[in-house]
């Protein structure tokens, strides 16, 4: 069981870094076709961010309806 949650944290790290990597990369190549200074992870970081409030915050007050 500890091989197969090993296997997949490994798996997951891979992906999460090759993602991180090709923002990288993006937000590189913004930069030396406009000169600008763009962090494309800051963007999508906060995007999931928002959407997981949001989520969360739906969930919380259907429960708290629920409640009443």
């Amino acid at each position: 069981m500890e091989d197969k949650l090993k296997e997949i944290y490994e798996k997951v790290t891979d992906v999460f870094f090759g993602i991180t990597k090709k923002m990288d990369d993006m937000s590189e190549r913004i930069f030396e076709e406009t000169g600008k200074k763009i962090n494309i992870k800051l963007i999508v970081l906060g995007v999931m961010l928002v959407i997981f409030v949001i989520i969360f915050v739906k969930s919380f007050l259907g429960w708290l309806w629920t409640l009443l």
